[in-house]
C-alpha cells in the first residue's frame, strides 16, 4: 500500500499560489502553468503574497497517478449514480472520481489531485475548498449544507431538499442588493455573542434554468442557448445538469462576495414547483432540529477522519440544537416566489 508521500515523491510542482480565506492559509503547488492560471483566475482576492504557514498544502498534477490498490465505491443512495471511489492506506485516503477519472489524495495537512485537471478544474477547486473547510471544523464549526446571503454583516441562510431553489434564491436576493456568502455550503459555530458564518470560497454554480429566469445572469447565455433553452419544458429545463459558474464580482462589481458574518437565520425552503400560494411559520428549535436532515452537511469521502460510509455516524445533535436555538429558523411551503423571498430575508435581517 503506497502512502500519497511516497507516490509523489518523483513529481516536481514548482509553480505555487497562496491562498487565503478568511484566516486560513493554504499554499497550492502545481507542474502546469494553466492549472495555476485558472486558479489565479478563479480565487481573484483570495490570492496573498504572504509567507504565512499554510494549513494545507495542496498538489495539483496535471498528469495521471496510480497508486494501485483497490478502490470501492461509495454508494449515493437508491438510483444515484456513483461518483466516487476510495482507498485507506494507513494515515490517508486516496479518492477515485468515477466520471474523469482524477485521482485525489489526503492526509493530516496535505492533499493532492492529479489527472486531466484543465479540462475539470472545478475537482481541484472542490479539493481545495475540502482543505479549507476541515480546517475551520477543527475548530468546532458544523458544515451546514444551505446558500447564504448578508446585510451588514447580519447573514441568512438557505437550506431545503435538492431542486428546492437554494442557490435560485441567493442570486434573486444579491439582485436585491444583498452579499453573496455562500452558494452550497456555510461553516457555522455558536461563539459566546454571535453565531459566527463562514462560506466557501466557491462561485455559484448553476443549471440554466436559474439563468433563464434571471434578469442580468441571462446575459451570460448565447442566443443560440437561449433558444435551445426557451424550446424546453419547465420541467425540463430545471431538470437540465449544464451547470456553469458565475463570477457575481464580475457581473456586479467588487465587494458583492463576503465571506464571512453572523447568522442570523435559516431559511427552509420546502416549497415546490407544483405548490399553492405561499407560506411563512416560524419553528421553535426542537422542531427545526427535526429538520436536520434538510441542513445537515459532512465532507463526506473528504474527510479522513470519517469512514467512507455515512452509515452508523454519530451526528453531533447537541452542537445543532445550540445553534438552533440561537437562530431564527422560519419554514417556506407553497409554491417558489422569490420576491416574498427577498421581504422575508428584509424582515430575518432588519434591512
Amino acid at each position: 500500500m503506497i502512502h500519497p508521500e511516497t507516490l509523489l515523491q518523483a513529481v516536481a510542482t514548482p509553480r505555487t499560489v497562496p491562498l487565503r480565506f478568511v484566516d486560513v492559509p493554504v499554499r497550492v503547488q502545481t507542474n502546469d502553468a494553466e492549472v495555476e492560471a485558472g486558479l489565479r483566475a478563479y480565487f481573484g482576492r483570495h490570492v496573498t503574497s504572504d509567507d504565512a504557514l499554510p494549513e494545507s498544502v495542496v498538489r495539483l498534477i496535471q498528469g495521471a497517478l496510480d497508486p494501485g490498490g483497490l478502490f470501492v465505491d461509495v454508494p449515493r443512495g437508491a438510483g444515484k449514480k456513483v461518483k466516487e471511489a476510495v482507498q485507506d492506506v494507513p494515515g490517508a485516503r486516496y479518492v477515485l472520481k468515477r466520471t474523469t477519472g482524477v485521482l485525489m489524495g489526503l492526509w493530516p495537512g496535505h492533499a493532492f489531485a492529479a489527472g486531466e485537471l484543465r479540462a475539470h478544474l472545478n475537482q481541484p477547486i472542490n479539493l481545495i475548498n475540502a482543505c479549507f473547510a476541515k480546517t475551520v471544523l477543527r475548530r468546532g464549526h458544523v458544515l451546514l449544507h444551505a446558500s447564504a446571503v448578508a446585510w451588514n454583516g447580519r447573514v441568512a441562510a438557505l437550506a431545503g431538499p435538492p431542486g428546492a431553489g437554494k442557490s435560485t434564491s441567493a442570486l434573486h436576493l444579491v439582485e436585491a442588493g444583498y452579499r453573496f456568502v455562500s452558494n452550497d455550503r456555510l461553516l457555522v459555530r455558536p461563539q459566546p455573542r454571535v453565531v459566527e458564518a463562514i462560506g466557501y470560497p466557491k462561485m455559484p454554480r448553476v443549471n440554466p434554468g436559474t439563468l433563464v429566469h434571471h434578469r442580468r445572469l441571462v446575459a451570460l447565455l448565447s442566443e443560440d442557448e437561449r433558444r435551445r433553452y426557451a424550446a424546453l419544458a419547465p420541467d425540463a429545463l430545471w431538470d437540465l445538469e449544464e451547470k456553469r459558474d458565475v463570477d457575481l464580482e464580475a457581473v456586479y462589481g467588487p465587494g458583492t462576495v463576503e465571506l464571512a458574518g453572523n447568522l442570523q437565520a435559516l431559511v427552509l425552503l420546502k416549497w415546490s414547483r407544483g405548490g399553492q400560494g405561499l407560506s411563512l411559520r416560524r419553528l421553535e428549535a426542537a422542531e427545526a432540529l427535526a429538520n436536520l436532515p434538510l441542513f445537515y452537511k459532512d465532507l463526506g469521502a473528504f474527510d479522513v477522519d470519517r469512514p467512507a460510509r455515512r452509515d452508523g455516524q454519530v451526528e453531533r445533535l447537541s452542537r445543532f440544537a445550540e445553534l438552533l436555538g440561537r437562530v431564527a429558523v422560519v419554514e417556506v411551503t407553497g409554491a417558489p416566489d422569490f420576491e416574498a423571498l427577498v421581504d422575508l430575508v428584509d424582515d430575518l435581517l432588519a434591512r
